[in-house]
C-alpha cells in the first residue's frame, strides 16, 4: 500500500512556463507580422490616449533607419505603465469606461470620443518593427522610459531606462532604433491610415512629415460625390472602402464634418434615425462615409457641445435625408456578399424544414429572405435567420401568410406591446389564459342574453350554462372536484323515484331534478385514508321563470330538497357547507334576505339574474367593456342575436 503523503509538506512549483510562440497566440500573428495591422493598432492606442496629433517616422527611403510613433495624448505614469504592460489581457474599458480621457489642455475643446481598446494586445505591435522597442512616456510632469524586448523564458522582458525625470509635456513615443525591413511603403501606410483615421479632422496623423489626407487613398478605395440638398445647398460625400473587413466598426460608419470639425461621432447610427446596417455585418466593418456640410455651421443645427445635431432643425433634416438615402442606396448595391452569406446561414438553419415545402416554397422563401435584407438594411443577421424560420413555418401552417396580414395592421407601438407581451408570456401560456377568458366572456354574454328572454328553456339551456359558471358565485367553486363525484345522480334518481333521471354525461357530478328547476353540484368528503365518505359541500342552483318572483315558497322548495338529502344520509352534520342560490328575474317584496337552516349550515340565498351577471363582470375585472370590440366577442354576439331574434313573420307563418 502506498504511503499517504502529507500534502502540506510538498514544495510549490515556481513560475509559469511559456511556449516560444505564446505571444503570437496571445496577441495574434497579424499584430506581430503585418505592418498594416500593427500601425493601425498603434494609432488606435494614440487615439485612446486622447491624442490630437500623431507623428510617424516610417523606415522607408534613404537615410531613415528608425521607426517611431509619437502622440500628444495623456501619457502614462510609471505605475500605470507597469500595470498596463505587465498585465496580460489588460482591459482598458473595465478601468476607464468607453470614452477617451484627454490631456487637461485639450479636454474642454474635444467632443466625446469612443475608445478602440478592449483586450490590451495593441501594445505588442511594436514587435512588428523589431525584436525590441522603447516606450518614452510623459505625464504629470514626469518622464519615464522603458525597453520592451522579446524574452527567452518569458514572452517579453521590460527594462527601465529613465525613471521620473522632470518633464513639461504629455504624450508617448514608441520607437525602434534598428527596425527590420518593412514590406510596406510610407505611401501605402498613409493610404491605410487615411481609410480609417480621417473621420475626425481634429485627429491629425503625419507620416514622414506628410499629413495623411484623402488624397493618400487610392482611387479604388475612395469615391467623392456632390449631393444637392434643399435650399440651393450642396454637401460633399466621401465614400471610403477598405476592401477588407476590419475587426470592428470603429472609424467606420457615417461622420459629419462642419467647418473642418467632427460633429458627434463616426458610427452607423444616423442622428435621430435608425441604424443603417447591423454592425456585425461585413459591410459595416468595411465602409466609411464622410459628409462635409459646411453650410450647417450657421444654421443652428449643431448642439453647443458639438456632440450631435438637433434633429428638429430643418436644415439638418433636409441634408440628412439626402445623405441617408444615398448611403442606403450605396450599401444596398455593395452588400450582396453579406446577403448571400446570410441566406446561406438561414438555409442551413432551416435545412430540414425547407425539404418539406417543395421547390416553389423554397423559391418563395429565398426571394423573401433576400428582399427583406434589401428593404430593411438595418436588420440584424440573427433576426433575418429567425424571420426565415417563421416564413418556413408559415409555409407549413394552415393559415399560410394570413398572420403577416394581421401584423401589418398594427402600428409600431402595438408591435412593441406585442413583443413585450411575448417576452413575458410564452405563446402557449398566453393562448391558455386568453382561451379561458374568451370562454368565460362568451358564457356570461350568453347568460345575459338568455336570462332576458322569456323563450329560454330552463333545463336544456340555462342549467348547462350555470353548470359551467359556478365560479360566478365565488372562488371556492372554481375547483374541478365540484363536478367529479357521481353519487348525486344516484341520489336524485332514488330521492325523486325517477330511475331515468339523467345527469350530465360529461359532468357526472351535475344532476338536474326532474322538474328542471334545480341543479345539484357536490364536493366529496374524504376520510383520513383518502376515501370518499359523503358530501363535504353542496351547491344547488335553482332557476325560476321570469314571471315567478322568488319568495318564501321558493326558498322552502330548496329547503325541502336539502331535508330529504339529510334523511337519506347523503348529507350529514359533517357536511361543511350547503348553499342554495334561487335565481330569478325578480324577488318578492321583503324576501331579499337569505334563509339559514340547521344552525347556519344551510344558506338559501335569493339572487337576481342581473346581480349574478354583475358579479360575473366583477370577477372578470370588467373586461367586457374593454374587449367588446374583439372579433370573437362580436361574432359571438351576432350568433346570439340571430338565435334570439324572432324570424320574419311577414307571411303569417308563425301566427
Amino acid at each position: 500500500m502506498a504511503k499517504k503523503v502529507d500534502q502540506s509538506q510538498l514544495p510549490l512549483l515556481d513560475g509559469v512556463l511559456y511556449a516560444p510562440r505564446f505571444l503570437e497566440t496571445h496577441a495574434g500573428s497579424q499584430i506581430l507580422l503585418d505592418p498594416k495591422t500593427a500601425i493601425i493598432e498603434l494609432i488606435a492606442n494614440a487615439w485612446d490616449a486622447g491624442a490630437r496629433n500623431v507623428k510617424i517616422t516610417w523606415p522607408d527611403g534613404p537615410g531613415i533607419k528608425r521607426f517611431s510613433i509619437q502622440d500628444d495624448g495623456v501619457g502614462m505614469t510609471d505605475e500605470e505603465f507597469r500595470h498596463r504592460w505587465r498585465t496580460l489581457n489588460y482591459n482598458r474599458r473595465e478601468e476607464f469606461g468607453e470614452l477617451v480621457l484627454f490631456p487637461p489642455a485639450v479636454s474642454e475643446h474635444e467632443a466625446q470620443r469612443i475608445a478602440f481598446g478592449r483586450n490590451g494586445v495593441g501594445r505588442w505591435s511594436g514587435f512588428c518593427f523589431g525584436e525590441s522597442y522603447e516606450v518614452d512616456t510623459h505625464k504629470a510632469g514626469k518622464r519615464n522610459k522603458y525597453r520592451v524586448s522579446r524574452g527567452t523564458d518569458q514572452p517579453f522582458e521590460i527594462m527601465q531606462l529613465l525613471a521620473d525625470v522632470n518633464s513639461d509635456k504629455d504624450g508617448t513615443t514608441i520607437s525602434c532604433t534598428n527596425p527590420r525591413k518593412i514590406n510596406l511603403s510610407a505611401e501605402d501606410a498613409r493610404a491605410e491610415i487615411g481609410m480609417r483615421f480621417l473621420t475626425n479632422p481634429s485627429f491629425v496623423v503625419t507620416v514622414n512629415q506628410q499629413k495623411v489626407s484623402f488624397e493618400d487613398i487610392d482611387d479604388p478605395n475612395i469615391e467623392k460625390l456632390t449631393l444637392d440638398v434643399p435650399g440651393d445647398k450642396t454637401v460633399d460625400l466621401i465614400v471610403i472602402d477598405t476592401h477588407l473587413t476590419d475587426k470592428s466598426t470603429r472609424q467606420h460608419g457615417l461622420a459629419w464634418h462642419v467647418g473642418g470639425r467632427l460633429v458627434g461621432e463616426c458610427s452607423w447610427k444616423g442622428a435621430g434615425l435608425q441604424d443603417f446596417v447591423d454592425g456585425r455585418r461585413i459591410a459595416a466593418k468595411r465602409f466609411t462615409f464622410i459628409v462635409r456640410a459646411d453650410h450647417l455651421a450657421d444654421s443652428g443645427a449643431i448642439k453647443p457641445d458639438w456632440s450631435g445635431f438637433d434633429p428638429d432643425n430643418q436644415s439638418f433634416a433636409d441634408a440628412s435625408l439626402v445623405v441617408h438615402n444615398r448611403v442606403r442606396d450605396h450599401m444596398t448595391s455593395v452588400s450582396e456578399d453579406d446577403r448571400k452569406a446570410t441566406v446561406a446561414r438561414a438555409r442551413e438553419h432551416n435545412r430540414t424544414k425547407l425539404k418539406d415545402i417543395g421547390p416553389l416554397g423554397r423559391e418563395n422563401w429565398t426571394t423573401f429572405v433576400n428582399e427583406v435584407q434589401v428593404k430593411c438594411p438595418s436588420i440584424k443577421e440573427a433576426d433575418v435567420v429567425k424571420l426565415s424560420e417563421i416564413v418556413v413555418n408559415l409555409e407549413q401552417s394552415k393559415s399560410g401568410y394570413a398572420l403577416l396580414g394581421t401584423l401589418s395592421q398594427y402600428g409600431p407601438d402595438q408591435l412593441d406591446e406585442l413583443h413585450e407581451m411575448l417576452e413575458r408570456w410564452t405563446l402557449d401560456m398566453a393562448k391558455a389564459v386568453l382561451d379561458e377568458i374568451e370562454q368565460r366572456l362568451k358564457l356570461v354574454e350568453e347568460l345575459r342574453h338568455r336570462t332576458n328572454s322569456d323563450a329560454t328553456l330552463e333545463v336544456q339551456e340555462l342549467q348547462p350554462l350555470f353548470e359551467k359558471a359556478l365560479w360566478v358565485f365565488g372562488p371556492e367553486f372554481e375547483t374541478i372536484e365540484y363536478t367529479s363525484n357521481q353519487s348525486m345522480t344516484t341520489v336524485v334518481q332514488k330521492l325523486f323515484k325517477n330511475p331515468d333521471g339523467k345527469g350530465s354525461r360529461n359532468r357526472p357530478g351535475f344532476a338536474i331534478l326532474p322538474d328542471g328547476t334545480a341543479g345539484l353540484y357536490s364536493y366529496p368528503f374524504f376520510d383520513t385514508n383518502g376515501g370518499e365518505c359523503g358530501t363535504d359541500r353542496l351547491v344547488i342552483i335553482e332557476l325560476k321563470r321570469p314571471g315567478v318572483s322568488i319568495g318564501s315558497d321558493e326558498k322552502a322548495q330548496s329547503w325541502k330538497y336539502i331535508k330529504e338529502l339529510f334523511s337519506t344520509g347523503h348529507l350529514t352534520n359533517r357536511t361543511q357547507s350547503i348553499r342554495c342560490f334561487a335565481l330569478g328575474k325578480t324577488i318578492a317584496t321583503h324576501e331579499e334576505e337569505a334563509r339559514w337552516e340547521k344552525d347556519r349550515q344551510v344558506e338559501i340565498r335569493p339572487m337576481l339574474f342581473a346581480n349574478v351577471l354583475a358579479r360575473a363582470d366583477s370577477r372578470l375585472l370588467r373586461l367586457r367593456e374593454r374587449v367588446k370590440e374583439a372579433p370573437f366577442f362580436k361574432e359571438h354576439q351576432q350568433e346570439l342575436d340571430s338565435f334570439l331574434t324572432p324570424p320574419n313573420d311577414s307571411d303569417g307563418l308563425f301566427d
